[in-house]
C-alpha cells in the first residue's frame, strides 16, 4: 500500500462519517443542559423552550450518530469502486472530492429536516 492509497482511504464520505459519529457521541454523551448560544441544536423551534432543546438535541444526536455509521459504510463501498475502477487519477480525486461535500451537505440537511419535523410532530406549535 503507497501512502497515496492510504490516504484515498481517509478521504471521502467515510471522513465525514467518522466527524458525525464523534459529533453525535459527544452530544448524546455530554447534551447541553441549558438553551444556550454556543453547544447544541440549535434553531428557532429547539429553542422555544427547555422541553424541545432537550428532544431536539437528543434526536439530532442519534440521528448523526445513525448517519455517521451509514457515511462511512457507504464512503468505504464508494472509494474501493472509485480507488478499483480504471478512470484517470485527477477524475478519482474529483469523484472523491465531490462526495465528500455531497455527503456533508446532504448528511446535514436531512439532519436538520428530520429533527425539525420531529419536534413539529412531538409539541406542534407550542
Amino acid at each position: 500500500m503507497t501512502p497515496n492509497s492510504a490516504l484515498n482511504w481517509i478521504f471521502g464520505p467515510q471522513l465525514i462519517g467518522l466527524i458525525y459519529l464523534l459529533i453525535g457521541a459527544i452530544q448524546y454523551y455530554f447534551p447541553p443542559k441549558r438553551i444556550n448560544y454556543i453547544y447544541g441544536y440549535r434553531t428557532l423551534s429547539s429553542q422555544k423552550n427547555q422541553e424541545t432543546w432537550d428532544e431536539a438535541n437528543r434526536y439530532s444526536a442519534v440521528y448523526l450518530i445513525r448517519a455517521g455509521i451509514l457515511l462511512i459504510i457507504a464512503g468505504c463501498v464508494t472509494n474501493k469502486i472509485i480507488i478499483t475502477a480504471d478512470i484517470p487519477v485527477k477524475t478519482k480525486q474529483m469523484l472523491i472530492l465531490f462526495l465528500l461535500m455531497a455527503s456533508a451537505i446532504g448528511a446535514a440537511l436531512t439532519m436538520i429536516i428530520a429533527t425539525e419535523k420531529h419536534l413539529k410532530k412531538k409539541f406542534g406549535d407550542k
